[in-house]
Protein backbone atom coordinates (compact mmCIF):
# COMPACT_ATOMS: atom_id res chain seq x y z
CA UNK A 1 0.00 0.00 0.00
CA UNK A 2 0.98 3.43 -0.46
CA UNK A 3 -0.05 6.88 0.75
CA UNK A 4 -0.17 9.90 -0.67
CA UNK A 5 -0.60 14.02 0.24
CA UNK A 6 -1.18 17.16 -0.71
CA UNK A 7 -0.82 20.02 1.42
CA UNK A 8 -0.26 23.40 1.12
CA UNK A 9 2.61 25.05 2.47
CA UNK A 10 4.76 28.59 2.83
CA UNK A 11 5.58 27.82 -1.02
CA UNK A 12 2.43 26.71 -2.56
CA UNK A 13 0.90 23.43 -2.64
CA UNK A 14 3.64 20.00 -2.02
CA UNK A 15 2.51 16.65 -2.38
CA UNK A 16 4.41 13.18 -0.82
CA UNK A 17 4.65 9.75 -1.36
CA UNK A 18 5.10 6.85 1.52
CA UNK A 19 5.19 3.18 1.94
CA UNK A 20 5.95 2.04 4.67
CA UNK A 21 9.64 2.02 4.55
CA UNK A 22 9.72 6.12 4.13
CA UNK A 23 8.95 9.12 1.71
CA UNK A 24 9.48 7.80 -2.06
CA UNK A 25 8.76 10.91 -3.29
CA UNK A 26 8.09 14.77 -3.01
CA UNK A 27 6.51 17.36 -5.64
CA UNK A 28 6.79 20.42 -5.82
CA UNK A 29 4.64 23.07 -6.98
CA UNK A 30 3.13 22.63 -10.27
CA UNK A 31 4.51 19.10 -10.34
CA UNK A 32 2.25 17.09 -9.72
CA UNK A 33 0.98 14.20 -12.24
CA UNK A 34 -2.28 14.52 -13.81
CA UNK A 35 -5.27 13.59 -11.00
CA UNK A 36 -3.03 13.31 -7.93
CA UNK A 37 -5.03 13.45 -4.91
CA UNK A 38 -4.44 12.90 -1.26
CA UNK A 39 -5.59 9.09 -0.47
CA UNK A 40 -4.60 7.85 3.14
CA UNK A 41 -2.04 4.60 3.37
CA UNK A 42 -1.68 1.67 6.19
CA UNK A 43 -1.06 3.68 9.51
CA UNK A 44 2.86 3.83 9.47
CA UNK A 45 2.46 5.46 6.08
CA UNK A 46 0.27 7.92 7.68
CA UNK A 47 2.60 8.76 10.25
CA UNK A 48 5.13 9.04 7.68
CA UNK A 49 3.53 11.66 5.95
CA UNK A 50 2.08 13.51 9.20
CA UNK A 51 5.79 13.41 9.95
CA UNK A 52 7.30 14.61 6.70
CA UNK A 53 4.72 17.59 6.52
CA UNK A 54 5.77 18.87 10.01
CA UNK A 55 9.62 19.02 8.83
CA UNK A 56 9.00 20.30 5.69
CA UNK A 57 6.46 22.47 7.21
CA UNK A 58 9.10 23.31 9.75
CA UNK A 59 12.07 23.49 7.35
CA UNK A 60 9.35 26.61 5.25
CA UNK A 61 9.22 28.39 8.41
CA UNK A 62 13.38 28.16 9.03
CA UNK A 63 13.31 25.96 12.37
CA UNK A 64 15.01 23.03 10.55
CA UNK A 65 18.05 22.52 8.93
CA UNK A 66 18.12 18.78 8.71
CA UNK A 67 15.25 16.00 7.38
CA UNK A 68 14.88 12.93 9.79
CA UNK A 69 11.61 11.81 8.23
CA UNK A 70 13.38 8.06 6.82
CA UNK A 71 13.58 7.89 2.75
CA UNK A 72 12.01 4.96 0.76
CA UNK A 73 14.71 3.79 -0.95
CA UNK A 74 12.45 2.84 -4.32
CA UNK A 75 13.09 5.79 -5.97
CA UNK A 76 16.68 6.36 -5.30
CA UNK A 77 19.01 6.37 -8.59
CA UNK A 78 21.63 3.79 -9.43
CA UNK A 79 24.76 4.42 -11.16
CA UNK A 80 25.68 7.99 -11.15
CA UNK A 81 22.30 9.50 -10.30
CA UNK A 82 22.75 7.80 -7.20
CA UNK A 83 26.03 9.13 -6.73
CA UNK A 84 24.59 12.56 -7.40
CA UNK A 85 21.82 11.97 -4.58
CA UNK A 86 24.20 11.06 -2.56
CA UNK A 87 26.56 14.33 -3.23
CA UNK A 88 23.60 16.56 -2.82
CA UNK A 89 22.83 16.00 0.91
CA UNK A 90 27.14 16.61 1.77
CA UNK A 91 26.00 20.34 0.55
CA UNK A 92 25.89 21.88 4.00
CA UNK A 93 22.56 23.99 4.88
CA UNK A 94 22.81 27.96 3.93
CA UNK A 95 25.50 27.05 1.50
CA UNK A 96 25.50 26.29 -2.42
CA UNK A 97 27.29 24.48 -4.87
CA UNK A 98 27.64 24.70 -8.65
CA UNK A 99 27.34 21.97 -10.86
CA UNK A 100 30.56 21.27 -11.57
CA UNK A 101 31.88 21.51 -8.11
CA UNK A 102 29.74 18.51 -7.60
CA UNK A 103 30.82 17.13 -10.65
CA UNK A 104 34.75 17.52 -8.89
CA UNK A 105 33.46 16.32 -5.48
CA UNK A 106 32.05 12.98 -6.84
CA UNK A 107 35.12 13.21 -8.69
CA UNK A 108 33.83 13.48 -12.65
CA UNK A 109 35.20 16.60 -12.92
CA UNK A 110 33.47 16.49 -16.65
CA UNK A 111 30.15 15.87 -15.00
CA UNK A 112 28.79 19.00 -14.63
CA UNK A 113 25.87 18.49 -17.16
CA UNK A 114 25.21 15.32 -15.80
CA UNK A 115 24.46 16.74 -12.21
CA UNK A 116 22.11 19.00 -13.72
CA UNK A 117 20.29 15.99 -15.40
CA UNK A 118 20.31 13.68 -12.29
CA UNK A 119 19.26 17.14 -10.29
CA UNK A 120 16.48 17.49 -12.43
CA UNK A 121 15.20 14.12 -11.79
CA UNK A 122 15.43 14.03 -8.02
CA UNK A 123 11.97 12.40 -7.14
CA UNK A 124 12.61 13.80 -3.37
CA UNK A 125 13.57 17.48 -3.91
CA UNK A 126 13.91 19.75 -0.26
CA UNK A 127 14.89 16.45 1.31
CA UNK A 128 17.75 15.37 -0.66
CA UNK A 129 18.82 19.52 -1.34
CA UNK A 130 18.59 19.90 -5.18
CA UNK A 131 18.33 23.31 -4.98
CA UNK A 132 21.48 23.99 -3.29
CA UNK A 133 23.29 23.62 -6.49
CA UNK A 134 23.67 26.41 -9.05
CA UNK A 135 24.96 27.40 -12.04
CA UNK A 136 28.86 28.05 -12.55
CA UNK A 137 28.18 31.98 -12.45
CA UNK A 138 26.31 32.19 -9.58
CA UNK A 139 22.66 32.34 -11.11
CA UNK A 140 20.20 29.46 -9.59
CA UNK A 141 19.37 27.70 -12.74
CA UNK A 142 16.01 25.71 -13.28
CA UNK A 143 14.39 24.00 -10.56
CA UNK A 144 11.49 21.70 -10.56
CA UNK A 145 9.19 20.79 -14.06
CA UNK A 146 6.57 22.40 -13.63
CA UNK A 147 6.72 25.31 -10.93
CA UNK A 148 5.24 28.57 -12.13
CA UNK A 149 5.83 27.25 -15.88
CA UNK A 150 9.47 28.86 -15.36
CA UNK A 151 11.26 26.26 -14.17
CA UNK A 152 11.44 27.53 -10.20
CA UNK A 153 13.58 29.41 -10.80
CA UNK A 154 12.09 31.77 -8.46
CA UNK A 155 11.62 29.28 -6.04
CA UNK A 156 15.06 28.00 -6.47
CA UNK A 157 15.98 31.50 -5.25
CA UNK A 158 13.44 31.25 -2.09
CA UNK A 159 14.76 28.23 -0.78
CA UNK A 160 18.16 29.66 -0.81
CA UNK A 161 17.15 32.95 0.70
CA UNK A 162 15.06 31.27 3.30
CA UNK A 163 18.50 29.07 4.36
CA UNK A 164 20.83 32.05 4.44
CA UNK A 165 18.10 34.15 6.52
CA UNK A 166 17.67 31.35 8.63
CA UNK A 167 21.39 31.11 9.04
CA UNK A 168 22.23 34.47 9.80
CA UNK A 169 19.24 35.26 12.08
CA UNK A 170 19.73 32.09 14.64
CA UNK A 171 23.72 32.88 14.23
CA UNK A 172 24.24 29.08 13.41
CA UNK A 173 27.45 28.50 11.45
CA UNK A 174 26.21 26.93 7.94
CA UNK A 175 28.24 24.09 7.96
CA UNK A 176 27.53 22.28 11.43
Amino acid sequence: MTGYRRFDSEIGELGLEATERGIARVWLPGDFPLGFASRPGSEAENALLDRAQRELEEYLRGERREFEVPLDGVHRSPGFAGEVQRGLRTVPYGETCGYGELADILQRPRAARAVGSACAKNPLPLLTPCHRIIRADGSPGLYGRGVSGGGGVELKRELIELERRAVSQAGWSRAG
